[in-house]
């Protein structure tokens, strides 16, 4: 085995020639193609976060007008519940003011009823009661 020059310098050569056009061909385009990748994945990943930022926020917005719907909801409530109450109340003091005239009415209706009777039953109490004097006494003499 021994060195021949002129192979070597053509090995060399060939290396470099392969070299020259494999970094032309190949590996600048394979590198470019990386790079946008890489761009693209970052830009990706900053569009995920920012997205991610987004949900939090609108969840944390929803949560507080959720809150504040709860609130008003809880507002309008008390307030429907306040007049029903005082509504109900006037209702109650109407119908209470209604019996206490009916009553006074049945009142005056059972006075006008008692003089009447009074009236009709009285010249005869003079009677009954000197026939049940009367009765009394001969029933116990």
């Amino acid at each position: 085995m021994n060195i021949q020059p002129s192979i070597m310098v053509w090995t060399v050569i060939c290396f470099l020639l392969l070299t020259v056009i494999l970094k032309n061909l190949l590996f600048t385009p394979i590198l470019k193609i990386m790079d946008s990748r890489r761009e693209k994945t970052e830009a990706a990943k900053e569009k995920k976060d920012a997205i991610e930022k987004l949900i939090l926020e609108n969840k944390a917005q929803n949560e507080k007008e959720k809150a504040l719907f709860e609130e008003k909801k809880r507002k309008q409530s008390k307030q429907k519940l306040e007049q029903i109450q005082l509504q109900s109340k006037k209702e109650i003091e109407a119908a209470q003011r209604q019996c206490l005239d009916d009553v006074q009415k049945y009142r005056e209706g059972i006075k006008e009823e008692h003089d009447k009777i009074v009236d009709s039953v009285a010249p005869k109490m003079e009677t009954a009661a000197a026939l049940f004097a009367k009765n009394i006494i001969s029933h116990r003499i």
